[in-house]
């Protein structure tokens, strides 16, 4: 990036530095002693800080290991005894089968472990054929996980998931054990149903827990036995023990909860003998609060003391730089802005000699559309680039700075000025022709830029500037209105040209106040001569030139904007005369009126055409209006939204002038459109051109089959009108058929409705 060095202000700025460092030398003793004391504040806090917090941990794993290891006492107590249980009745059962019977030894107390829900003898087939539940009906568990288990052989005790018993009812944990005929084949299993929530409910030292502790039992056949966390029994089908891998091995780290998401400082301890584990874990919130207090005082107590200490050495400093950079920086390029770009040009103008200064002015073509269709960021992020790259192409000595959103200026003096200009102005132009890339994507900005040279000693800052930027409109039009980089020196022919721009601007602005615009109706007929609609067609009644075609009226106003008010003014004019036409002869037809771009995207036109069918109580399947591809096809949300506002008033919008832009048939299928009207140019060919004569009838045939209207202009001949008789639906305009006129008379045509 260029920095400014021209011989006066350097002189200043060393002035301004000498004072700046003469004045430092007094007042940064207290800051620097402020610093110092801060960091020394800062080192014993966070020290103190951070050996309560490895206390704090330290104590909560401890309590998470201490918690675990009663835990698996418990769980251990507690599948110990349901094996006792099971053990027992398996050896009773397989001593004597015949003479075994559950309810004599559960009269006797002798089968039920502390916390058994019921016992029961399941046979080979799995039928349930004793069990403790009183009035049992009868079940098959054949299926169960529990019963295939001890088909195959042996395999010590089994501890199910949990489970609905069918005998119970209940969720219950399954023990189970294999019974074996004296020749060891298969009779059956032994199974003793506890319920899973005792396994975590029952644990004698709960408080410990916390808050938002957490207890667990998992099996290593790969699913949860029981789970109790926050004080809630979490649902009996809860995640695989799988889920609880980050767990597993830990003792007292901290691990984030994959059921509920606490972080936790947890502890594991597997059982010896059987094939459970078990996880107890205290909330790392819990565990930590008081430490977490008492950093946030800490924190306060020092953030007070620094900025005491720190705030009024600073603030001087602080405001001084703050409201410098404010008054002379662009803040999203760090450029010098307006401000100080007028100054530096105002006292360059009194310091050099004219001849020796010059100004480029520097506009970016198509960095609008890029901001409004990719939102500010993007578009900040690019003008930051651009400002990297003109400043590239600087030259020592010169000045860059942004002049407003999308607009740089650019400053230098020289021996031969205007030949520096133009070799910087080549540069940019060359710099530009490398895209930008922005978050992966690339996008090409075209400039344009005016150079104005300094050469009359009473020319003011600001008068340079306009010229510079008459110079650079003048660029844009070589350049295609931004297709392309192009410069353009400033010549005394722009600003004549620019005060007849003026005069033309002021005149057709008097021509709308004072309704100079009026309006010819030209009729759209069916191809049997049946009177359909009429087209509204503007004329400009110039006190001096007489008559003037829309083509001699209609860019100008385009180009300033003129014409979202003169649009508005002939619509309503057309609703008016139409409508009082209309009631007189007593016939119903359309009416269609052209609407430009601008006033489509600059949006409020829904509310005029609801004023005007309001006002003229017209009917609005009587109007419809002619709208572009270029304003149709622009593709943005709130043109879409407009159409629709539109369309919803039941006014009719038909493309006009299809087929001379880029035609888009999805706007004919997507219910955007009524109907289109082909461009004059095609009729002219088609009786005579194969590939124009195609094309009319196919558009001829795709809009009657998706239901739009069809209009053909442009029809001067007999000829054109005997080969367009081939068609039945389609509707004509043209001088063939009648001129455009007022609407007094039309009313023959209009009464006998051909």
């Amino acid at each position: 990036m260029s920095v400014y060095k021209s011989s006066d202000r350097a002189s200043m700025f060393r002035r301004l530095a000498g004072l700046v460092k003469a004045y430092a030398d007094r007042s940064y003793a207290f800051p620097f002693v402020a610093v110092l004391i801060t960091g020394a504040i800062w080192g014993v806090t966070l020290q103190h800080i951070q050996h309560k917090g490895e206390e704090a941990r330290s104590t909560a794993a401890a309590t998470s290991s201490q918690l675990a290891g009663a835990f698996a006492a418990h769980i251990a107590k507690t599948v110990h005894d349901a094996d006792v249980a099971v053990r027992w009745v398996k050896y009773e059962y397989e001593r004597s089968p015949a003479t075994f019977r559950l309810a004599d030894y559960r009269h006797r107390g002798l089968v039920s472990a502390d916390t058994a829900l019921q016992v029961t003898i399941v046979d080979a087939a799995g039928s349930v054929v004793q069990t403790t539940t009183p009035a049992a009906r009868s079940v098959n568990l054949s299926d169960r996980q529990h019963f295939r288990v001890h088909e195959t052989g042996d395999i010590g005790l089994y501890i199910s998931q949990p489970v609905v018993g069918r005998v119970s009812s209940q969720w219950s944990l399954q023990f189970t054990r294999r019974l074996n005929h004296p020749d060891g084949s298969f009779a059956g299993i032994v199974v003793v149903s506890e319920d899973p929530d005792f396994l975590t409910d029952g644990f004698y030292n709960l408080e410990g827990l916390g808050l938002h502790g957490m207890l667990a039992v998992l099996s290593d056949n790969g699913y949860l036995l029981s789970r109790l966390a926050g004080g809630e029994l979490t649902s009996q089908r809860g995640p695989p023990a799988t889920a609880f891998s980050s767990m597993v091995g830990v003792n007292g780290a901290s691990v984030k909860d994959p059921v509920d998401g606490v972080q936790r400082y947890v502890s594991y301890r597997h059982l010896s003998g059987y094939p459970v584990s078990v996880v107890a874990g205290v909330s790392a919130d819990d565990a930590l609060a008081q430490y977490r207090h008492s950093r946030l005082l800490y924190f306060t107590i020092a953030s007070v003391l620094s900025l005491v200490l720190l705030g009024s050495a600073a603030w001087q400093l602080i405001v001084t730089r703050r409201f410098r950079k404010q008054a002379e920086t662009d803040s999203l390029t760090g450029l010098p802005n307006r401000h100080l770009m007028l100054q530096t040009v105002r006292h360059r103008i009194c310091d050099e000699e004219p001849g020796r200064l010059a100004l480029l002015y520097i506009d970016l073509d198509n960095f609008k559309a890029i901001n409004d269709t990719l939102g500010h960021k993007v578009g900040d992020e690019l003008l930051r680039n651009v400002a990297f790259r003109l400043g590239e192409c600087a030259a020592p000595g010169d000045v860059l700075a942004r002049i407003g959103g999308d607009e740089f200026a650019y400053l230098l003096s020289d021996e031969r000025a205007l030949d520096h200009a133009e070799m910087i102005a080549n540069d940019i132009v060359q710099a530009f022709r490398r895209v930008f890339v922005i978050r992966g994507d690339d996008y090409t900005i075209n400039v344009s830029i005016g150079i104005s040279l300094h050469k009359q000693s009473d020319e003011t800052e600001f008068g340079l500037l306009t010229k510079a930027d008459m110079a650079m409109y003048a660029a844009k039009e070589r350049g295609r209105n931004g297709e392309e980089s192009r410069f353009h020196v400033y010549t005394p022919e722009l600003s004549t040209r620019a005060h007849s721009l003026l005069e033309q601007q002021q005149a057709l602005q008097y021509a709308i106040i004072n309704r100079e615009f009026f309006v010819l109706y030209q009729p759209i007929v069916s191809l049997n001569g049946t009177l359909r609609g009429v087209e509204a067609l503007a004329r400009w009644r110039h006190p001096h030139k007489g008559m003037l075609m829309p083509d001699q009226f209609i860019p100008l106003a385009e180009s300033t904007g003129l014409i979202v008010q003169l649009g508005e003014s002939l619509l309503q004019q057309a609703c008016r005369e139409f409508q009082a036409w209309q009631e007189t002869a007593g016939s119903r037809i359309f009416l269609s009126v052209n609407v430009s771009p601008r006033q489509l995207l600059r949006g409020g036109l829904s509310h005029t055409i609801r004023q005007c069918l309001n006002d003229n109580l017209m009917d609005p399947d009587a109007l419809q209006l002619e709208m572009t591809e270029t304003a149709m096809l622009s593709g943005s949300r709130d043109l879409r939204l407009r159409l629709q506002d539109i369309r919803r008033l039941g006014v009719k919008v038909v493309l006009d002038d299809f087929g001379t832009g880029q035609s888009s048939l999805s706007n004919l299928v997507s219910q955007t459109v009524d109907g289109i009207k082909i461009d004059r140019q095609f009729i002219e060919m088609a009786p005579g051109q194969q590939t124009a004569a195609a094309l009319i009838e196919s558009l001829e045939k795709l809009t009657r089959d998706v239901g739009l209207s069809l209009v053909i202009e442009g029809v001067e001949t007999r000829e054109q009108a005997a080969w367009l008789s081939r068609f039945k639906e389609v509707s004509v305009q043209g001088n063939f058929y009648a001129r455009p006129a007022p609407l007094t008379e039309l009313t023959p045509i209009l009464k006998s409705g051909s």
